[in-house]
């Protein structure tokens, strides 16, 4: 039979709320009477449940994390350093895939909010601003800007582009396709393509996009999606994708006896660690992926503890030159 508090009550000699009050470390109760309690408990071998006290305390420690993907590479390693970040602050996580899907989306938000988790961040939104506004609970959303969000937090993919486009330019390429993903997710992707493509265009050169494949975990569609723009362009001299397509470029591009980078370069964005064992080494627009980690976390620490912190947080992205494209 599971021991419980009135068990533990009953050997102290002292009533189930004053139990609780102790655990809990509500009001005063003298040294003696703690002592008492604490004796019961070892005696007992008495375990509370760590949810019933929080809920009493109106706190579960429980963070919904709601990631579109986890086989993603850049949601996977984003995840893993927010949870690690929320485990020593004294938090757990309820992590939930969308699969990009807004239906589902919308009953994962449901199903965090009837088990009272204390707040909820969110990557790749597909919801409208509306339903997060009245979701009545702390929102931080990452890698996008969320109005119905308390605090956005993403890299500057516009400075991303135009970093990529540049390492291109430099490069002396010419004709350049990028993949672009889905431009309907709440996501500042957009941006990233947008000011690849203008400074591509100034600079006198061909841009073109092409639509991603938005399957995070259809791998094989994404080479069907390469292999597609090797044969309609051939005379591409450079590509510009996330981590996963940037891979798939490269081993196309070897497939078919191309040079890496003297007949094609490549540039990836995201910089994920599973892009950093790419043969050849992956030209990357990294993100900051601690410093996004760390801000998210501290905001909704910050919500948690009621105050206000930054609406619109924005970080710097950073070039990793490796080898595929060449160095001017």
């Amino acid at each position: 039979m599971a021991i419980t508090i009135r068990d533990v009550a009953e050997k102290a000699g002292v009533s189930v709320t004053t139990v609780s009050r102790t655990m809990n470390n509500r009001g005063y109760i003298s040294n003696e009477t703690r002592k008492k309690i604490a004796e019961a408990i070892q005696a007992l071998n008495y375990s509370p449940n760590q949810l019933a006290r929080n809920l009493y305390n109106a706190k579960t420690q429980i963070i919904g994390l709601v990631m579109p993907s986890i086989c993603h590479p850049f949601f996977s390693q984003i995840t893993q350093l927010i949870e690690q970040r929320l485990f020593h602050l004294g938090y757990h996580v309820l992590l939930c895939t969308t699969e990009g899907n807004p239906g589902q989306e919308s009953q994962i938000f449901e199903i965090l909010r009837q088990n009272r988790v204390d707040g909820i961040i969110i990557g790749s939104p597909r919801l409208s601003d509306q339903e997060y506004a009245n979701a009545n609970i702390p929102i931080v959303s990452f890698d996008t800007h969320l109005q119905g969000a308390n605090v956005s937090i993403a890299a500057n993919h516009r400075l991303g582009g135009v970093m990529a486009a540049q390492t291109l330019l430099k490069g002396g390429c010419r004709r350049v396709l990028q993949i672009v993903g889905d431009l309907t997710a709440k996501t500042d992707a957009g941006k990233r393509h947008q000011a690849f493509m203008e400074e591509m265009v100034i600079a006198g050169c061909e841009c073109i996009s092409l639509p991603a494949v938005n399957n995070f975990t259809d791998l094989r569609s994404s080479r069907e999606m390469v292999e597609r723009a090797f044969d309609q362009y051939p005379d591409i001299d450079a590509y510009f994708a996330t981590d996963l397509n940037a891979a798939e470029i490269i081993y196309c591009a070897l497939k078919r006896g191309l040079s890496i980078p003297d007949d094609i370069q490549v540039v990836g964005y995201d910089g994920t660690d599973a892009a950093a064992v790419l043969c050849p080494q992956l030209t990357m627009i990294r993100q900051p992926f601690e410093e996004l980690a760390e801000k998210t976390v501290d905001s909704m620490m910050a919500l948690l503890r009621g105050e206000t912190p930054p609406p619109r947080i924005l970080l710097d992205t950073l070039t990793v030159v490796q080898g595929t494209t060449t160095r001017a």
